[in-house]
């Protein structure tokens, strides 16, 4: 495949993945190696042919291998009553070593596969995107039974002219991999079609199997062809992406990833991603998200299937989701919409080719004087034939004048395998075709059982006067954008249904592609009816903006998007080091101490991962407490008038007062940045809608207390502007149904909530926590612009939505003043130049730290510091400059530190 660069400028080459670039066409081997895309029907690759009359499984089928008699100098005859004139010639016969190692063999263009695909890396390749690209498949062929010899000969072969690198997997996994466990189970399921065939269930688990071990095959193959060509290049270079596609390959991405770390891999779906509520039904559920979770970058047709990605992950494998992709085991991965595209210039050049302009011409000679629907699909039940042909019919019944004069051009494409949905069609078909009175005349419907070259398609489509996508379910049906090219002329209208990917697209608000709901016969119908009915001053418009669509997602944007989304995303992952090799030291806080001057900001999360349980029962340990000592531990710091020392965490304020109320000079963080209460200062002030808080508050935590209920040994806690819930026993006992418990309302809350009250829901430290978006970091924003810039304390609150709250102490239930302006805190004689925050390996706490880098790069602050305290649990990567083990150590760090700039 391809490696490729930000820049339209800069070139580079990939390795990859395709499905299919070896293919003996009567040897049914799942239509080819299995590892691309969904539509088969199209191929640019080449494949071998064995010069045999045919290969299959059997040794003797109908048309099995024999040897080829023209290329046969001794020709023998068998006896005319059995039996062999020659002795050796039963032998011969039957070895089919002796057959395969002698018969003659070439490459060639195969007829199968992701043209698109194909068409557009190439097209990047010839424009300089892309230099040194390769392609990682399997053979289509009878691996096992060709010789050794012959197979290590035709992978030489793709090796050196075609830049092919073959995988060989035996016939028996194939079988399994792309017959049984691709097309029988994840296909369907994908496009919510889940199977209940007894007989598949059987044996889901050892189909399985077979893709994975077929997965581990290419994998091992790609990490192969990746250090052979990375030779000694960095891992940043430009040259070296994995680009793989398609569900075929749905744990390859990890594979590699645990082969090759520093591997910049990226993942295309082509097909649709269901809901989450389908997807579950997949028993190996878990494991497929976690292989497509070792790209860096997964991207979709649409946003549409983006966002039940994030959703399935975020319930599946509680990974935390934003709007850029999700984190998971510490690791982000990026989650877009890439829609492919075609390349137009090219399809214009073979619209106005000769050939072309002759099929037009016939078929004007033959239907000029009709309405000509065109439509084109394989023939099962996804693609919503049935219910095209019923609203066809009730368009003509209620429109019998327009019988004779329109014609519906269905073409069929690849092999039928549903006997009963086939006989639905034509007795529908038929019915229609009896609509007609005059046999003279061209009937209703005429269908083509196979499909046709493409320059008389294109042709079809030039001369069409509408053209109908129906189906049930698709990703990005490309032969849409393929008829607004084609019918410039015309301008005909796109009738497509609304749950394919290009309908996202070409609808344009309205003013694009008629949308229909294919289960909607009679709203169908009348799409049809207004697209016949349409004047060209309608048409125009309509088609202008589709073809705007068309040219600006076309294939050379696409390759370069995705490419350049990989390499972000990996640089991006890249500053996040591993932790484990920079450990937070007093020597190296002592230089901090020693090096910076003026108004530091300190910020401390003290909500230690080993003490969650402590705070809210369930689990034995060090009392929190202890905290309390902090003051004491801290007075070097706290002493230090250059030094803003505040203590953050997710307690309430009644838990931060009763624990921290010896500490007096140190201002309180609670609930992850709801309430601040500064150093100083006997009132809080909060950063968030009090009154649209309780809106959301009260519907959340009955769900969450519903939930709790119904998982013994939880329980959901409510605060102001939080709500937590804790499973606390429960995860110890029966972690599956607590993992599903907290995927479910981590599901709910960032569907019901996410847009309309910007809430997020996600894991802390075993806990599922609700809040604001951003209200952490909108926190330190407004501490940092307090102490780092003149601006007035009421552009401040007004700026930050700041209220006065007051202190809490010695009372369950405050008393808050509404509007009342906060009393804020006089500046020192400097304005804040450091910033120190400690936090833990949650995403909350990462947020922070990414926007700390973000404000020192951008100015905000002269220098930025950040610890990430792990447990002995926690994942090791993270943005955090340093780390440490435990509060203990880093309180016992910090506090050793004296205030050197009252020494200076």
């Amino acid at each position: 495949m391809r490696s490729g660069s930000d820049f339209p400028s800069s070139k580079g080459s990939l390795s990859g993945v395709n499905r299919q670039f070896l293919n003996v066409p009567s040897q049914k081997r799942g239509s080819s190696s299995a590892i691309y895309s969904e539509e088969e029907e199209f191929s640019e690759f080449s494949s071998a042919r064995l010069r045999t009359s045919d290969l299959t499984r059997e040794p003797f089928g109908v048309g099995s291998g024999v040897i080829d008699y023209d290329d046969c100098e001794d020709r023998q005859e068998l006896a005319p009553f059995g039996g062999f004139l020659r002795s050796n010639l039963e032998e011969s016969i039957f070895c089919r070593e002796k057959i395969f190692s002698s018969a003659p063999w070439q490459i060639e263009k195969g007829e199968k596969g992701n043209s698109f695909l194909v068409n557009a890396t190439d097209l990047a390749t010839e424009k300089g995107k892309i230099v040194n690209q390769r392609w990682v498949g399997a053979l289509s062929l009878p691996c096992d039974e060709i010789p050794e010899k012959v197979l290590t000969d035709i992978s030489d072969k793709l090796k050196q002219d075609y830049a092919c690198d073959a995988v060989f997997i035996d016939d028996q996994t194939i079988q399994g991999h792309y017959n049984s466990f691709c097309k029988q189970i994840l296909w369907p399921t994908l496009h919510y079609q889940i199977p209940d065939d007894p007989k598949s269930k059987v044996y889901e688990e050892h189909l399985y199997n077979y893709y994975k071990k077929a997965n581990q095959m290419i994998a091992d193959k790609i990490v192969e062809v990746y250090r052979r060509e990375k030779n000694d290049q960095k891992p940043d270079d430009p040259q070296n992406i994995i680009w793989i596609h398609d569900y075929h390959l749905f744990l390859v991405p990890a594979m590699v990833r645990k082969q090759c770390p520093d591997a910049k891999i990226g993942f295309f779906l082509h097909v649709s991603f269901p809901s989450s509520e389908v997807f579950r039904c997949l028993a190996q559920r878990t494991s497929l998200l976690k292989g497509v979770l070792g790209a860096d970058c997964v991207s979709f047709q649409v946003d549409e299937y983006v966002r039940h990605f994030l959703q399935t992950c975020s319930r599946l494998l509680l990974a935390d989701s934003n709007d850029f992709g999700l984190v998971y085991n510490g690791e982000f991965t990026k989650v877009n919409t890439i829609p492919m595209g075609i390349d137009v210039p090219s399809l214009q050049n073979i619209i106005a080719s000769p050939d072309v302009q002759e099929w037009q011409n016939m078929i004007k000679a033959r239907w000029g004087n009709q309405h000509m629907i065109v439509s084109r699909d394989k023939l099962d039940k996804l693609r919503g034939i049935k219910q095209k042909f019923l609203a066809y019919e009730q368009y003509l019944r209620k429109n019998p004048e327009k019988v004779e004069t329109t014609v519906m051009i269905q073409i069929f494409i690849g092999l039928q395998d549903d006997d009963d949905y086939e006989t639905e069609v034509m007795e529908i078909i038929s019915r229609i075709n009896s609509l007609t009175q005059n046999i003279s005349y061209t009937q209703p419907v005429v269908v083509l059982r196979h499909d046709i070259v493409f320059d008389q398609y294109i042709a079809l489509l030039a001369e069409a006067d509408a053209f109908i996508v129906s189906s049930m379910r698709e990703g990005l049906n490309v032969t849409c954008h393929e008829f607004i090219v084609a019918t410039k002329e015309k301008k005909a209208p796109l009738i497509i249904s609304e749950f394919t990917g290009s309908s996202h697209l070409l609808h344009c608000e309205g003013n694009g592609a008629l949308l229909v709901n294919p289960w909607d016969i009679a709203d169908f119908s009348e799409k049809i009816e207004n697209a016949m009915k349409m004047t060209q001053k309608e048409k125009d418009p309509r088609w202008e903006e589709c073809f705007k669509v068309v040219e600006t997602h076309n294939s050379i944007s696409w390759v370069e998007e995705c490419i350049a989304s990989i390499d972000e995303v990996w640089h991006f992952n890249q500053d996040k080091c591993s932790v484990a090799f920079k450990p937070f030291t007093a020597e190296i806080f002592a230089n901090f101490m020693e090096e910076t001057h003026g108004k530091r900001l300190f910020i401390i999360n003290v909500d230690d991962p080993s003490l969650n349980f402590d705070r809210h029962g369930g689990k034995s340990g060090k009392s929190a407490l202890s905290l309390s000592r902090v003051g004491l531990i801290l007075n070097n710091l706290l002493s230090n008038p250059e030094n803003i020392v505040l203590f953050a965490s997710i307690m309430n304020r009644v838990e931060m007062e009763l624990l921290f109320n010896n500490v007096g000079k140190a201002g309180l963080i609670a609930e992850f940045g709801g309430y601040i209460k500064l150093p100083g200062q006997s009132h809080w002030i909060s950063t968030f809608d009090d009154k649209q808080t309780n809106i959301w508050t009260q519907q959340v935590t009955q769900v969450f207390e519903a939930k709790a209920e119904r998982l013994p040994g939880s329980k959901a806690v409510v605060d102001d502007c939080t709500v937590r819930l804790i499973a606390n026993t429960a995860l110890l006992n029966d972690p599956k149904r607590s993992s599903d418990v907290m995927g479910e309302c981590i599901q709910y809350v960032n569907d019901a909530f996410g847009e309309s009250e910007e809430l997020h829901a996600t894991i802390v430290d075993g806990l599922v926590v609700v809040h604001q978006k951003n209200l952490s970091t909108r926190s330190v924003q407004f501490l940092l612009s307090y102490y780092s810039s003149n601006i007035s304390s009421d552009v401040l609150a007004q700026q930050f939505s700041i209220k006065r709250v007051e202190s809490v102490s010695g009372t369950m239930f405050p008393n808050l003043i509404a509007d009342s302006p906060p009393a804020l805190l006089t500046r020192g004689s400097g304005s804040l130049t450091h910033f120190f925050y400690s936090g833990g390996l949650n995403p909350i706490d990462e947020g922070i730290y990414d926007i700390s880098h973000t404000l020192q790069r951008d100015g905000v602050v002269k220098n930025t510091f950040t610890v990430a305290v792990k447990s002995g649990k926690s994942q090791n990567v993270s943005s955090a400059d340093y780390s440490c083990m435990g509060q203990n150590e880093l309180f016992g760090i910090i506090g050793q530190s004296s205030a050197p700039d009252s020494q200076s």
